[in-house]
Formats: structure tokens, sequence, C-alpha cells
């Protein structure tokens, strides 16, 4: 079942309580603690755009991507209706090529893990390097292994209340760090399913691929502070400057 397809134009209905702005000040805070003051940000799978409206309203130009149609065309939508002038299109993180580059780049709510194969994560990393001026920042997120063993994506909200009723299941795989998310939904009567695969890449393997895709400076965070991480970290920041 596919990722982030039929549950596209319930997304935002499904993330309402997410604090974006925390997200949004966050990676922020961590481009000030790194020195840099951009003006222009990619937004790396920025699906339906929530954080991309935000930077946009603090002034920020926007260009966002992702590999959903579907997300994208909600981010189109809610762009128009905002009037953000937000630049959205289609594209494969490890495939990309937008034909300019950027101050910076961030990527949110773990989207990297969503990359399984270790050789395109690298890929995708190169590519959003190559759209990164000589000084710029790439600020990302990614889930740990101890999420996983954490069971982290076993969750349900099965409320009659709620707009969007879910039960996650989760299974995780400690040997190819693959874990294995089967989703369902309810929004009325309407059953939703889908399947999310994620890997747990290790800070070795992330920061071999900065180092591949020419970052000369990589500062990993306990995420949502300035600490760095610990065996129980259940999602790292990353901050890293390309040269």
């Amino acid at each position: 079942m596919e990722s982030f397809g039929p549950i596209a134009s319930h997304y935002d209905v499904l993330m309402s309580g997410i604090p974006y702005d925390m997200w949004v000040g966050y990676c922020r805070l961590l481009f000030a603690h790194v020195g840099t003051d951009p003006d222009d940000l990619l937004d790396v799978c920025c699906g339906t755009g929530s954080a991309a409206e935000l930077f946009a309203k603090d002034g920020f130009e926007i260009t966002g991507f992702d590999l959903s149609e579907k997300m994208i065309a909600e981010a189109i939508r809610k762009s128009e209706e905002s009037e953000s002038d937000i630049e959205y299109t289609v594209a494969d993180a490890a495939e990309l090529d937008l034909g300019r580059k950027f101050d910076g780049a961030y990527s949110f709510f773990d989207s990297l893990n969503y990359i399984t194969d270790l050789d395109r994560l690298h890929m995708a990393i190169e590519r959003v390097g190559a759209h990164i001026k000589p000084g710029g920042w790439f600020i990302f997120d990614v889930n740990t292994a101890y999420a996983f063993e954490q069971q982290m994506f076993d969750q349900e909200d099965l409320r009659k209340a709620s707009k969007i009723r879910y039960k996650w299941k989760a299974d995780y795989n400690s040997d190819t760090k693959i874990v294995r998310v089967h989703m369902k939904f309810w929004r009325g009567k309407e059953l939703i399913e889908e399947t999310h695969v994620q890997r747990a890449h290790s800070e070795q393997e992330i920061i071999e691929g900065l180092d591949k895709a020419g970052f000369d400076e990589i500062h990993a965070f306990d995420s949502y502070t300035l600490d760095p991480p610990d065996g129980r970290s259940d999602r790292i920041h990353y901050a890293a400057r390309k040269s």
C-alpha cells in the first residue's frame, strides 16, 4: 500500500496537533547556532508544506519538493489559498535537479528515514548538497534505532470524537534496521490503509554520506536541544555545512 497516497488529503487533519511553529523555531535556532542567516531555503521532502508556509510567512523564499504527487497537490492548494508564492515540485531526492542553488536546506519529520536503501540515501544527501551554495547549511532530522526498538510507531487514537481515528502497528527488524508500520485510518465511515517503511540510519552512515557529498562541518544534536545525542536519543537533528 502506497505511503502518503490515500492519506494525503487528510494529512493536515491528522497532524493538526503537531507544533509546526516549534519545529520551525528550532530549525531557525540551529541556523543561528551555527552562524548562518539564510534568505532562501530548500524544503526537502516537504509534504503538504506546513513548515514551508511558516517559513514563508516569516519572509523566507521557499522552494519545496516531495516524491508524493498527492502531498504536493495539497501543498500547492494551501499555497494558493495563502498566496504564499512557494514553488513546489514533485521530485525524488536521490535524483534531484532543480537547476539552482539555495542559501540552505532543511528536512523535517524523519523524511530521510523513508529512503531505506543506503546508497540512495547517500545519493539524496549528495543531490541536496549540490543545491546548496558554498557555506550554506543543511538541517534535518532522523529517527534512531532506539526509537524503533521502543516501539515508537505503535500508536492509536480510536476516540469517537477524533476527526481521524487511527491504529498503527510496527514490525521492526533489528538486523536490517527496517521498520514497517501498518496503518489504518478512519474518517467517518471511510477506512484508509497505508504501510510506511523506514530505516534507522546510524550516525556513522549519515556522517559518511555528508562527507562524501562535500559537507565540511557536521553537528549532531539530541533533537529540540543543543545537547549532543546519546544512546537514548530517539531523534537526532544534524546541521551540516556545504564546502
